[in-house]
């Protein structure tokens, strides 16, 4: 159905809503979607109606956005990470003496996924209209859950950066995201995001 409905698209025999490498939908401005069905919650059970907080409203309409216009790539690898995890208790424990910070994986991981944004640039990279654009920087993004919705702070350059670097930045963004405080620069020009 899908390379009947491409075929018939590119010879003209179909038209509709298209969606354009340069972002945004083309022959119809819209998705063809069905209207939200109106359900009485109430009628169930006991409810309780709060306002959507602007975040979430932003969130909610980028998220809808991107996940219609963006391709999306799911991958699952197995990986034992034993050794890691142990070097990582290791580490902790000498930094305990020392007042360092305490290394999360996610740090190690945020170094992990710069390894295969080298190796496979094109995962680095966004559409412009008909050219790939690759990028020779590593700008991390990671979800914070805080009491006003998901934020995505970035931590640019992590290819630069030691894991107690990152680690240290990432306490801070997540502090800053949950007390309301981060800036939309340090939500912005993130190339991967975990």
């Amino acid at each position: 159905d899908l390379t009947k409905y491409v075929k018939g698209v590119m010879s003209g025999a179909i038209s509709g809503p298209v969606a354009t490498a340069g972002g945004g939908i083309s022959g119809g401005g819209t998705l063809d979607l069905l209207p939200w069905p109106k359900v009485d919650f109430a009628k169930f059970g006991e409810i309780e109606v709060k306002p959507l907080s602007r975040i979430k409203k932003i969130s909610g309409q980028n998220l809808s956005r991107n996940w219609v216009m963006i391709p999306a790539v799911t991958y699952h690898e197995d990986a034992d990470i034993t050794d890691i995890e142990a070097f990582r208790v290791l580490l902790n424990k000498e930094n305990e003496k020392g007042g360092g910070a305490k290394l999360t994986m996610l740090a190690f991981l945020m170094k992990a996924c710069v390894k295969g944004l080298q190796k496979f640039p094109e995962f680095n990279s966004s559409l412009d209209g008909d050219n790939l654009v690759l990028k020779k920087y590593f700008n991390i993004g990671f979800a914070a859950d805080t009491p006003n919705g998901l934020m995505v702070p970035v931590i640019r350059d992590c290819d630069k950066k030691t894991i107690p670097e990152i680690t240290k930045e990432m306490g801070e963004l997540a502090k800053l995201a949950r007390d309301g405080k981060l800036k939309p620069d340090q939500m912005s020009g993130g190339t991967f995001t975990i």
